[in-house]
């Protein structure tokens, strides 16, 4: 039941890099596009649905992981709660644009920023065993978190834009976007692959693969085949990160009663929750006449 634990664990951060880390990436490129209708119109139905992956891994690091949790939440209770702050002020920046749509876009950019990079260092420090969250490793994974997030974001937005006939400009974007990221994923790589052991390897060896599928599917304009791929690139470098951490999860786990009931509580709640969001994802990735169509033939 443990090892199910911390497959459970890593599959919600999976899902909170890609789809969460999507927006922030999203509300980062606030700072470069001056056309922000595209970005706001693509995130906005289902960013905050995103969140509920984080509750997800926090509820159940704290439920099956106790002292694991509480050692994580005690060393980097700065850099968390600056992560939870820039939540706070990203939602509200984004809902006060609603109504004054020509305020409050540097601090919905700059929260965006903020957020990944710090929860990126506390992964980086947690995974290599460094308690410092302004040590060069966790800047360096601070910095690499806040890069995939940008890249996930202009991917998946290319989609969005080829829809509408304007696919050219991030399709542009994600390429260059691409080309820095591996260049840093590879400079981390070659400096830290080998802390840990080489289980994870074979992960990295992975995520090169996808980066450069992901680039050849972009010059071929392949967008929506890219987005798979450049989600595995980012995926296998958490997975990566993941197998090189020696966190003792084992020896720190709750008793067998409690992980019986904790699991029990997440099959449940996950008939409700997983096909619920798939369905909203459906929905909004909908153009507006196939929306319309779906409204004519409900009503």
């Amino acid at each position: 039941m443990t090892g199910v634990a911390v497959a459970l664990l890593l599959a919600g951060l999976t899902a909170y890099l890609l789809f969460g880390g999507a927006d922030f990436g999203a509300g980062i490129w606030h700072l470069f596009i001056r056309d922000r209708r595209l970005i706001e119109h693509a995130m906005g139905p289902v960013w905050e649905a995103n969140h509920v992956w984080l509750i997800f891994v926090m509820v159940l690091a704290w439920t099956v992981f106790p002292p694991v949790f509480a050692g994580i939440a005690s060393a980097y209770w700065v850099p968390l709660s600056i992560a939870a702050l820039g939540i706070v002020a990203r939602g509200s920046a984004l809902a006060f644009r609603k109504v004054v749509p020509d305020r409050y876009a540097g601090t919905f950019a700059i929260a965006s920023l903020i957020t990944p990079f710090c929860l990126g260092a506390v992964a980086g420090g947690v995974a290599l065993g460094r308690r410092g969250w302004l040590s060069p490793p966790a800047i360096y994974a601070g910095v690499l978190t806040t890069g995939l997030c940008v890249y996930l974001a202009a991917v998946y937005l290319t989609w969005d834009a080829h829809r509408e006939g304007d696919a050219e400009r991030f399709r542009t974007l994600a390429m260059r976007t691409g080309y820095a990221v591996g260049a840093l994923a590879l400079i981390g790589a070659v400096t830290f692959g080998r802390t840990g052991g080489a289980p994870h390897s074979p992960l990295i060896a992975l995520s090169a693969i996808a980066g450069v599928a992901s680039l050849v599917l972009l010059w071929r304009r392949s967008y929506l085949a890219v987005r798979v791929t450049a989600a595995l690139a980012a995926a296998t470098v958490l997975w990566g990160a993941a197998a090189g951490a020696h966190l003792g999860l084992g020896a720190a786990s709750a008793p067998d009663a409690v992980l019986t009931v904790v699991l029990i509580a997440l099959a449940v709640g996950g008939v409700v929750l997983v096909p619920s969001l798939i369905w909203l994802y459906v929905l909004f990735q909908r153009d507006d006449k196939e929306r319309a169509a779906f409204r004519g033939s409900q009503a």
